[in-house]
């Protein structure tokens, strides 16, 4: 693979920096992370194992080519892909793209995580020494979306060549993924993560799904999707060429994997496809696990059920005495008391011999004798149907109450005590729903008693009050809130008001309800006194819960909207009232005091309560300006300073952006932040996007720009793919019909602002930056030229799929037309556009819908037909 000048100054720098530490977990945690467009490093890396003179020690060399066949996974996107299949075979498409997408959608491979998430799931310590895979990586396997044979109009479809060829490729792709499963050890021997994460070896027709459920497997990934699919398609192949769909059974190595034998078994259901003496063979063969763990091979219980009567009557006898002796002792568990046994034993044999019947087999006279002396025995029995015992997914079952309200006939004396006995201290249950229906029933009865009750049960009842007492419509405020709402604000204020004078202790083992209460009501009682009383009364113990919580840095803003400082700060927000120009309402009745008490928060909720409230710091600003930049402006300007609040830009990144002069005052650390490695792509993408914005509003208004043009340049050179990606998207969004400006307008600001801050540097050129910039001359609509010619430099190859990506048709597949491209300047860029974005060299991408455009710039323009470009890509279109 050829390098372009930085991609071998990038190599170089990877290889000294790698060199001698490629048994170091930190370098493997590091390529795990490695884009698909770094290129350069990864190569580096491939080199360095391949080529060192002593070889890199187990486990660490497997964890390597873990790593490298986890970059070579499929790039796709769930969903996107059914689409782009159906336009493929609705529109003629190549059967070799097809084939390719729809394998590529469902193929098994290789997801790689830290060992820390192994860590986190099993509570196993780090070893000093690494002896295995899972003590420097998670590895498992994964895959795309899951196709239903609708997908792919399967039913429909009478090509045997493609079907047979579709088989043998989703064949291929399955044994790989199978292989890969052997490799990381999640099939040997001793486990085979097939026989749980495929419950079906087929999809189950609609007439076998249970109350509640579906599909097996649809929830199921991995393994999962390409079986089931090839499997399907073998089956439409069986109805157009037994012999094709035959040979594809054939190519199945049954011998080597138990998914194999899985999927042979649900072959042989077909007389046609299986004889009976193959079908008799292979039972009798079964090992023990195989012969009586339906759970497990649902599909070997069910073959010898359906094909009963098709076997011979030696072979029968044979089988039914097998079945007739009982699972052997070592199968039964260990759970299973040994005066119990016996009873288990049997009631497997009555299931399996039931199954036979179920299926429209015969027993011979001793199994029917056995089946008799049984029922005698047990008395009433299941009806046992062919599935029984087989694994059926993910169901949804409407649970009915077993404790039925019990709490109206208790005096009043005992009503809280009885009541906090239901409440569970943990988990939930039908008691604890029933106990916190009656309280948010009955509040004010409930509210009345709380102020004699003992603490513990106090605050136990206070906490289900605070989570139960809401309005029915969250969002509703005072004007847009249903009369049933309305009738609770009363009972709402009064626990306000209640809250008050509650005892420490109380409010302080019940501060989570509490805070949920006041995350319930806030909208409702924006500007009632007696709310924000409360919210003084409950800051502190907010906090105090909060700090005394574990941090969990892994998702920062459900942390902080969560705990209950934070959800105490998002009810300070949504009651705060609205600002006008000159006003300062903070200064005012209670805000002062809020306002204080906040600043003075220290430790984790102080952080939790900035989180919350940067994502307002325009409003802040305005309303109370120097309180702002001491609590919120100069902490976030100095957030990258600390690891711990550096999640401040991440707040900053969902907000909308404040007063120009804030963003001037924020420049510097703005950018600092959109290129810092401290915070996740998605954050630094945001900012940047952010940054651009900002020079685009500054330019419409002929205003000196806020953020300098050349440090805006210098986010974009240095930063990530992210980073310019989301500058793009900011270019796009300004392109967006606007009452104030005409597309010419908003053009011709994108264009002086692109001009001035996208690097010249065509080496900054990738495949996602690509993608995205190929679109922004559709989104220019009438300057579609101007626009082709403002990207045009900055193009280089990338994986387009289709004709969608350049954003020329509409995305409604029955109205694929090219309204946009209505005269020859404009089929002129789009050709040039194409030509950048479709690589030539063998097994580029050919975009679905390529012909279609290239037919109306032929249209449109046709002196564009003897084009060199428009050549290129009619003869890659014809591959």
């Amino acid at each position: 693979m050829s390098l372009t000048d930085t991609e071998r100054r990038i190599n170089l720098t990877t290889r000294a920096f790698a060199d001698g530490r490629l048994e170091d977990t930190a370098i493997l945690e590091w390529a795990i992370e490695l884009k698909p467009d770094q290129i350069a490093e990864r190569e580096a890396l491939r080199d360095l194992v391949e080529y060192q003179p002593k070889p890199v020690r187990d486990p660490y060399s497997l964890a390597w080519r873990c790593v490298f066949e986890y970059w070579e996974r499929p790039d796709v996107e769930t969903h996107r892909e059914k689409y782009e299949i159906r336009r493929q075979l609705k529109g003629g498409g190549s059967p070799r793209e097809t084939i390719r997408l729809i394998v590529d959608a469902v193929r098994p491979w290789l997801q790689i995580d830290t060992s820390k998430r192994l860590r986190a799931l099993s509570g196993e310590a780090q070893p000093a020494r690494p002896r295995h895979l899972k003590h420097l990586i998670y590895a498992s396997i994964s895959s795309g979306s899951r196709l239903m044979p609708a997908d792919i109009g399967l039913q429909a479809n009478e090509d045997r060549n493609f079907l047979f060829e579709l088989a043998t490729a989703l064949n291929a792709a399955l044994l790989a993924g199978l292989n890969l499963g052997h490799m990381i050890g999640s099939i040997s021997k001793d486990m085979d993560v097939t026989n749980w994460q495929i419950h079906r070896a087929y999809f189950v027709p609609p007439e076998q799904y249970p109350d509640g459920g579906g599909e097996p497997d649809r929830h199921s990934e991995g393994f999962a999707p390409s079986t089931k699919l090839m499997f399907a398609v073998m089956e439409r192949l069986s109805s157009l060429d037994l012999q094709a769909a035959r040979r594809v059974i054939d190519n199945w190595d049954r011998e080597g994997w138990t998914l194999y034998r899985r999927l042979w078994a649900a072959a042989a259901r077909n007389p046609a496809l299986v004889d009976s003496d193959e079908v008799a063979a292979f039972l009798i063969e079964l090992s023990d696990r195989e012969f009586w763990w339906a759970s497990a091979h649902p599909e070997f219980a069910e073959l010898r059920a359906l094909r009963w009567a098709t076997l011979s009557t030696d072979n029968q006898n044979r089988i039914e005495q097998r079945i007739l002796r009982g699972e052997p002792a070592k199968l039964i568990p260990s759970r299973i008391e040994k005066s119990d046994r016996a009873g288990y034993r049997d009631h497997h044999v009555f299931v399996e011999l039931r199954r036979i019947q179920a299926a429209g087999g015969n027993l011979t006279d001793k199994g029917q004798e056995w089946l008799d002396d049984f029922a005698t025995r047990s008395g009433d029995l299941p009806a046992i149907e062919l599935t029984h015992g087989f694994n059926q997914g993910v169901r949804l079952i409407h649970r009915v109450r077993t404790v039925e309200n019990t709490f109206d006939a208790i005096p009043t004396t005992k009503l809280l005590d009885e009541l906090a006995k239901s409440l569970a201290d943990t988990g939930w249950d039908d008691k604890s729903q029933n106990a916190s229906e009656f309280i948010a029933e009955n509040a004010s009865v409930v509210l009345g008693l709380l102020t004699k009750a003992e603490g513990a049960v106090a605050a136990k009842v206070w906490q289900a009050l605070g989570y139960a007492y809401r309005p029915a419509n969250l969002n509703a405020t005072p004007d847009t809130a249903s009369q049933e709402d309305k009738d609770k604000i009363l009972i709402a204020l009064s626990i306000c008001v209640s809250i008050v004078d509650e005892r420490a202790t109380v409010l302080s083992k019940a501060i989570d309800g509490l805070a949920s209460f006041m995350t319930s009501w806030d909208r409702l009682l924006t500007s009632r006194e007696e709310f924000q009383n409360a919210w003084l009364r409950l800051w502190p113990f907010a906090v105090e819960k909060t700090n005394s919580s574990k941090a969990d840095r892994s998702g920062y803003s459900q942390e902080a909207f969560n705990s209950p400082a934070g959800q105490l700060a998002l009810a300070f927000v949504e009651t705060c009232p609205t600002v006008k120009k000159g006003d300062n309402p903070l200064s005012q009745g209670r805000w002062p005091q809020m306002l204080q008490a906040i600043s003075e928060t220290i430790g984790i909720a102080r952080l939790h309560a900035q989180f919350v409230l940067v994502r307002e710091l325009a409003y802040f600003i305005a309303a109370a300006e120097q309180w702002s930049r001491d609590f919120l402006l100069q902490p976030l300007i100095n957030a990258l300073e600390s690891q711990e609040t550096t999640v401040l830009w991440e707040a900053f990144s969902m907000a909308h952006l404040p007063q120009k002069e804030v963003v001037a005052e924020l420049a510097p650390s703005l950018v600092a932040a959109a290129l810092s490695d401290r915070l996740s792509s998605e954050v630094r993408g945001d900012l940047s996007e952010r940054v651009v914005w900002s020079a685009l509003t500054d330019r419409v208004q002929n205003a000196e720009p806020a953020v300098s043009l050349d440090l805006i340049q210098q986010m974009l050179r240095l930063g990530t793919d992210e980073v310019r990606t989301e500058a793009v998207r900011a270019f796009s969004q300004y392109l967006a019909p606007d009452d104030d400006l005409t597309e010419e307008e908003r053009f011709e600001i994108v264009n002086s602002v692109f001009s001035d801050v996208w690097p010249k540097e065509l080496t900054l050129s990738s495949k996602a930056v690509s993608e995205r910039l190929a679109r922004l001359p559709a989104e220019a609509a009438s300057c579609y030229v101007e626009a082709t010619e403002m990207v045009l430099p900055y193009l280089t190859p990338f994986d387009c799929w289709s004709l969608y990506d350049f954003g020329v048709i509409d995305l409604d597949e029955d109205r694929g037309d090219f309204n946009i491209i209505n005269d020859p300047k404009k089929a002129a860029a789009l050709l040039s556009i194409m030509d950048r974005s479709v690589a030539g060299d063998d097994g580029a991408i050919v975009p679905g819908g390529l012909d279609k455009a290239l037919f109306h710039i032929k249209k449109v323009a046709p002196k564009l037909e003897k084009d060199p470009r428009y050549q290129r890509l009619l003869t890659l279109g014809r591959r």
